[in-house]
């Protein structure tokens, strides 16, 4: 069950991460004010579960499994070439909505990967998964 545990908030951790990075560094390309108004939405989920995922590890004495600077460095630069010919909104939401599609599905699969895992870390888990799926319906709205 621990290791279940800790598996899952390392999933969470990453999914968070990876959607915290994408909305700060969104936040500065964006124009309109309601695009702006949904980053920090997303942005404030993001913090949140990660905050207590990393909480939850601490708990099992574990720190979790960030990713490294070489994939965050790779990420950054593919937000600033997708970014660079074509900012508005509707971009965003296109890329907003693919990396939400794949949060949505790498916590499936987190979650049931880790059957086993405490109650605390599925329902961290679903609600983040549950927050994404909430996202690509509101993205939709920018189209």
């Amino acid at each position: 069950m621990e290791e279940q545990t800790i598996d899952l908030l390392n999933q969470v951790v990453k999914n968070a991460e990876v959607g915290r990075t994408t909305a700060h560094q969104l936040l500065s390309v964006a124009k309109e004010n309601q695009m702006k108004d949904h980053l920090h939405k997303e942005l404030a989920t993001y913090e949140d579960v990660a905050r207590r995922a990393h909480a939850m590890l601490a708990v099992e004495g574990q720190a979790a499994k960030t990713q490294s600077k070489l994939t965050k460095w790779g990420a950054h630069m593919g937000i600033a070439m997708k970014t660079m010919a074509d900012p508005s909104s509707q971009k965003l939401a296109d890329m907003l909505i693919q990396g939400a599609q794949m949060g949505v599905t790498d916590m499936t699969k987190a979650i049931k990967s880790n059957p086993d895992a405490n109650p605390g870390a599925v329902a961290l888990a679903q609600r983040l998964q549950h927050a994404e799926n909430e996202y690509l319906g509101e993205l939709k709205q920018f189209l």
